[in-house]
C-alpha cells in the first residue's frame, strides 16, 4: 500500500507542543518531551501519529528508543524550505522518514509564485528520495504558499505527475474553498487536518464546539468523494495557560473520541 490507509486517524504532535510557534523558545526547538509523554499518547485513542520533524531526535539510537514506545508513524510533519535548491536538507528529511518508518511526507511548497517551476523540481526532487510506498502530501490552505490557489495547486500536481503526491485540505475552510479544491484536484486529496485554528487570534475550540461544523464537513467531504485519513492537528489549549504537553494529550483524547463518534455517522 502507497500512503495513509483511509480511515485512519492520527494525532499531529504539534498540536501536544507548546513551541509550536517558537513563541517559548525562539531556536524553534521542542519543549515537549515525548519519552515522557509517550504512555499518555499510546492510550489516548488514535491508530498513529502524524509526527512533527523536530520531536524525532537527531541521533539515531535515541530515535529508534523513542519509535519503538510510540504509536506508529503514518505521516512525518516537515517544514523543510523549498525557496532554495538544499540537498542536505532533503537528504535529512529522507533519513528521519526511514528512521520513524512514516507512510507519508507533509510538506508546503514556498509562497513565490514567481518560483512555481523551481518547487515544481524540488517537489520532484524530494518525491525521488523516498521509497516507492512513501507519499508526499501537499498542505494546501489559505496564506501558506502558492498551492492555496486551488488551480495553482492543480498546475504543480500535472506538472510532477506522480500518484505518490497527494493533497491535504482542512476542516476550518469554508465549504465553497472545500469545493473548489475537490473540482481541481480532488482525486489527490487524501488527507484531512481536523483543525478549527483561529487565524486572527491562534485560538483554538474544543472540537466539541465545533462538532455541528464538523459533521458538516465530513458529510460534505465524502459528498465530494473523500476517503482518506485524518489528522487531529490542534486542540484547545493553543496559547492559553492549559499550553501543557500534558493536559493537551488529555484534550487530544477527549476530542479523538468525539471524532470518531462523527465520522461513523
Amino acid at each position: 500500500m502507497i500512503g495513509v490507509a483511509a480511515g485512519t486517524v492520527l494525532l499531529g504532535t504539534v498540536a501536544i507542543e507548546p513551541n509550536r510557534w517558537s513563541t517559548v523558545d525562539s531556536s524553534g526547538a521542542p519543549v515537549a518531551d515525548l519519552f515522557e509523554r509517550a504512555a499518555a499518547i499510546s492510550s489516548a485513542g488514535f491508530d498513529g501519529l502524524e509526527l512533527w520533524e523536530r520531536h524525532l531526535p537527531d541521533d539515531a539510537d535515541r530515535a529508534a528508543v523513542l519509535i519503538g514506545a510510540l504509536p506508529p508513524v503514518r505521516i512525518l510533519n516537515s517544514y523543510v524550505s523549498f525557496d532554495a535548491d538544499d540537498p542536505a536538507a532533503f537528504d535529512a528529511v529522507a533519513t528521519r522518514v526511514r528512521r520513524c518508518g512514516a507512510n507519508a511526507v507533509k510538506f508546503n511548497v514556498g509562497a513565490d509564485p514567481a518560483s512555481e517551476p523551481d518547487y515544481v523540481r524540488r517537489t520532484a526532487a524530494l518525491l525521488d528520495l523516498m521509497a516507492d510506498d512513501v507519499m508526499l502530501l501537499c498542505e494546501c490552505h489559505e496564506h501558506i504558499s502558492i498551492a492555496e490557489d486551488p488551480i495553482v495547486a492543480a498546475r504543480l500536481f500535472d506538472e510532477i505527475g506522480s500518484d505518490r503526491l497527494g493533497a491535504i485540505v482542512h476542516t476550518h475552510e469554508p465549504a465553497e474553498h472545500l469545493r473548489r479544491r475537490f473540482d481541481a484536484y480532488g482525486e489527490r486529496i487524501s488527507h484531512v487536518h481536523v483543525n478549527y485554528l483561529d487565524m486572527s487570534s491562534l485560538s483554538v475550540p474544543s472540537l466539541s464546539q465545533r462538532v455541528d461544523d464538523l459533521g458538516t464537513k465530513v458529510d460534505l467531504l465524502r459528498s465530494l468523494g473523500f476517503d482518506g485519513s485524518w489528522t487531529l492537528e490542534f486542540v484547545h489549549g493553543v496559547l492559553t495557560e492549559r499550553d501543557q504537553p500534558v493536559l493537551l494529550v488529555e484534550q487530544a483524547s477527549v476530542d479523538v473520541a468525539l471524532l470518531r463518534a462523527v465520522l461513523k455517522r
